[in-house]
């Protein structure tokens, strides 16, 4: 009975297979969701610093709403913290003076400022994609409630 082989042989080498097969999936899975995971991390992480920058510091020079864009090392929206200057908002505002928030190294970002009737500031980009971190802080601006909003992806 040479060069023949059992069915039961057959069956148990197909399982061995599709068990080694599925291990080997349920592996890349894991490890693709781990990286899937660390990235969204990291841009939670530069989010959170992002905007704790902008509504809780006064930037650098603290009147650079007023100075050159060659001189201004921070760009930072407090009068105090979380109360914002309307002039700090209106700089940024300004066409093309969102290039200053390029210190941040923020890739692909929307930075939205609004206060109780209408949005202040939109910088970055405008994309139908769902962001993957959006961070959103409550603030005054001028005395009235407003909301500041960085969407990362």
């Amino acid at each position: 009975m040479l060069g023949q082989l059992r069915v039961e042989f057959i069956f148990g080498l197909m399982l061995f297979i599709l068990l080694i097969f599925f291990i080997i999936t349920q592996i890349n899975v894991l490890f693709t969701s781990l990286v899937t995971d660390s990235k969204a991390d990291k841009l939670k992480s530069k989010s959170i610093n992002a905007v704790k920058i902008l509504v809780e510091d006064k930037g650098y020079p603290q009147n650079w709403w007023n100075v050159p864009d060659a001189n201004i090392k921070r760009v930072g929206l407090a009068g105090q913290p979380y109360n914002l200057s309307i002039n700090k908002i209106n700089r940024l505002a300004s066409p093309n003076n969102c290039t200053l928030l390029d210190n941040f190294n923020l890739r692909a970002y929307r930075l939205k400022i609004s206060n109780s009737t209408h949005q202040l500031l939109m910088c970055g980009i405008d994309s139908l994609e769902p962001a993957t971190v959006i961070e959103v802080k409550k603030v005054y601006i001028n005395g009235d409630m407003g909301t500041v909003s960085l969407e990362l992806w």
